[in-house]
């Protein structure tokens, strides 16, 4: 599962027991962060964590003021800055970078935010939600205050008021929602700013694999461990192969065209063709060309992908050049793979590099920050109040 996963799974699961949990979220950052915004970690009463907000460096300080606002009941804004020219040790952390992390206890503006992620993840649903953390006119919207709306329309709030700044926000969700992207966004009222943080959720990604060889297992698991939906379509089979696939969420037996009718894949889907049955393939090819996925993986060499092309082609198949942009053969990024286990990896960077319009290339390499977006550092400081004490080397809000 990934972190939106667990976390929801963890907080409904202490719900049911009874037991409180506050929810840490990355609402801004500046410079230099390990975890940007939209990272979430759950904490307990009794300090259990699930999730992080960053590489290691504030979690106990998190975990402190988490246990708090339960106890409390207050939400709090925790400013962790490496940027302090103050401060001797300001790179102790090592990423020269300001963390505005949004603290809050267990509150109708939490469960909105579990409730909404759960509703996206089970229905396969995109949505938006954005996140009101800093407010000078608490009588429009509290802070921690959410507004959410799922792909079709369907809008619901909590801790925000009605008026000209909900129409403003939700016009601003709505726009992230259209355009895939949030980001910070900001709106003065007559006692000042409020803030707030808007963050697109889409549900996990399916990836369906067409072969169920020794290949595919670890392509499954490391699926799996990233919280994508694994697929895997098998001509025939049995124990064995349940067996081998119990990470993957659906094993079908059938043919290919049988499994996209059944299985319903869209232009989201990623999908793999590992079967080492060329006719096979060129099936499961032909049955996927109506959907365009954004990525199909063709195991083998270069003049193997060239030959399915032709070999669609002259059974029917349009092979236009949006389709031919969306087969990766050989696929896989160069890494010089030649175990399962490393195909699987450079199979998985290789979507990972394409869904982020990555080329894949070394870090190190690249001249441009890793990361887009970026909140000026004033306007952190400012929102997040003056330094109180020092975490690991950062001066904290």
């Amino acid at each position: 599962m990934n972190e939106i996963q667990q976390i929801t799974k963890a907080f409904n699961e202490a719900l049911a027991r009874g037991e409180a949990a506050a929810l840490a979220t990355v609402v801004a950052v500046s410079g230099s962060a390990y975890r940007r915004p939209g990272a979430r970690m759950l904490v307990s009463d009794d300090g259990h964590r699930v999730g992080s907000v960053s590489g290691g460096c504030l979690e106990r300080d998190v975990v402190r003021h988490a246990t708090l606002a339960i106890k409390n009941g207050e939400t709090a804004l925790r400013l962790y800055d490496s940027l302090d020219e103050d401060l001797a040790d300001g790179l102790a952390l090592g990423c020269n970078g300001a963390v505005l992390v949004l603290i809050e206890p267990p509150n109708a503006n939490v469960r909105h935010q579990i409730r909404f992620q759960g509703e996206c993840l089970q229905r396969r649903r995109r949505g938006a939600i954005a996140t009101v953390y800093a407010s000078h006119d608490a009588c429009v919207a509290e802070p921690g205050g959410r507004l959410s709306q799922v792909e079709g329309g369907e809008t619901s709030c909590s801790g925000i008021g009605a008026g000209p700044l909900r129409e403003a926000l939700e016009a601003a969700v709505t726009d992230a929602l259209r355009h895939g992207r949030g980001g910070d966004w900001s709106f003065a009222t007559g006692h000042g700013t409020v803030s707030a943080f808007i963050e697109v959720l889409a549900p996990p990604l399916r990836v369906m694999v067409f072969g169920a060889g020794q290949d595919v297992h670890p392509l499954v698991e490391f699926g799996r461990q990233l919280g994508w939906c694994m697929q895997v379509v098998a001509n025939a089979g049995g124990f064995e192969l349940r067996q081998r696939f119990r990470a993957a969420e659906t094993l079908y037996f059938g043919s290919p065209g049988d499994a996209v009718d059944a299985l319903k894949p869209d232009g989201d889907t990623v999908a793999l063709l590992m079967s080492h049955n060329f006719p096979l393939d060129v099936t499961a090819f032909r049955a996927l060309a109506p959907v365009r996925p954004r990525y199909i993986g063709l195991l083998g060499p270069r003049h193997r992908a060239h030959r399915l092309l032709e070999e669609a082609q002259a059974q029917g198949t349009v092979v236009d050049e949006a389709l031919r942009a969306s087969v990766f053969g050989p696929v896989g990024l160069d890494i010089g793979a030649e175990t399962p286990a490393e195909v699987a990896l450079a199979i998985v960077a290789e979507i990972t590099a394409t869904l982020h319009d990555r080329n894949g290339t070394s870090a190190r390499l690249r001249t441009a920050a890793l990361h887009k977006g970026s909140t000026p550092l004033g306007d952190l400081r400012a929102t997040g109040g003056v330094g109180a004490d020092t975490v690991c080397g950062l001066t904290t809000a």
